[in-house]
């Protein structure tokens, strides 16, 4: 492109007349004039090549956040149903407890092991945290949709957070205490160490057989007088409470985690 614009200055220098003093004048005219535009076109073509390589290392940069994103929104998602669905017994587990409480039913002490081991159950969600917002590289994402629901994350599992830490804390300052006093700790420990089901929120999702259990007391349960404690149905009322309050928190965080999943996936070529 330099080439073709200096032939063609040359070439009106060419065509006027050296031999007077005009001639020569436009002669050096043209000539400055020619330097300074091909200086400015060099500059242009410089400057266009070096956006067009900038552009270029944006998009796989681009390419690189998103995939990355995509798998770990995805994890997140799968965690996330893991911990629904524990909380989906809880709730299932709750209503049996106040139904045979409620009717004066009879049970055995093998299935009252089985309801508190279920009440062992602590779901929490534990995301996988993306440092793309802190690190400034979101700038680098161009759908502004998905910006902006990446940038509400954060507040999102914050919120959804705060009721799993009210369960949590309950769990431990109320429940296993509870446990612990009316003597079915035990009991309910060995059914929760044996039952793959019940430990789903694991990192193996309970599918590591080689667990040592402690096996049930040898002492008698007094199946009658825990399902008569006043305790337990203020107890279990909380569990059910929370456990549904967080299910429905978290569908709604699952409903945006998918459609954060689906931009991302719309957008990674």
């Amino acid at each position: 492109m330099i080439k073709f614009f200096r032939k063609i200055r040359l070439q009106l220098i060419s065509e006027n007349n050296p031999s007077s003093s005009t001639g020569r004048f436009s002669k050096y005219l043209l000539y400055a004039v020619g330097e300074i535009i091909l200086v400015v076109v060099g500059i242009l073509i410089a400057l266009a090549i070096n956006n067009s390589n900038e552009n270029r290392k944006s998009l796989a940069q681009e390419q690189v956040i998103l995939k990355q994103l995509a798998t770990d929104y995805k994890a997140n998602l799968i965690q996330l149903e893991n911990k629904i669905e524990m909380r989906r017994r809880l709730i299932a587990e709750s209503l049996n407890v106040l139904d045979i409480t409620a009717k004066n039913k009879t049970i055995s002490e093998d299935s009252l092991s089985v309801i508190f081991a279920t009440f062992f159950m602590d779901p929490t969600f534990d995301p996988i945290e993306n440092d793309v917002m802190n690190s400034g590289n979101i700038k680098l994402i161009q759908n502004d949709s998905l910006k902006q629901a990446l940038s509400h994350w954060t507040s999102d599992v914050k919120a959804y957070s705060e009721s799993e830490h009210i369960q949590h804390d309950h769990y431990i300052s109320e429940i296993i205490p509870f446990m612990k006093e009316v003597g079915i700790m035990r009991n309910a420990n060995h059914v929760f160490w044996r039952a793959q089901e019940l430990r789903m929120g694991f990192l193996d999702k309970g599918k590591n057989d080689k667990i040592l259990t402690i096996g049930k007391s040898q002492k008698p349960i007094a199946v009658d007088a825990i399902l008569k404690d006043p305790r337990l149905e203020g107890l279990v009322t909380f569990i059910f409470t929370f456990s549904q309050v967080c299910n429905l928190e978290g569908q709604t965080l699952k409903e945006k985690m998918e459609k954060i999943i689906e931009i991302l996936e719309s957008e990674i070529e």
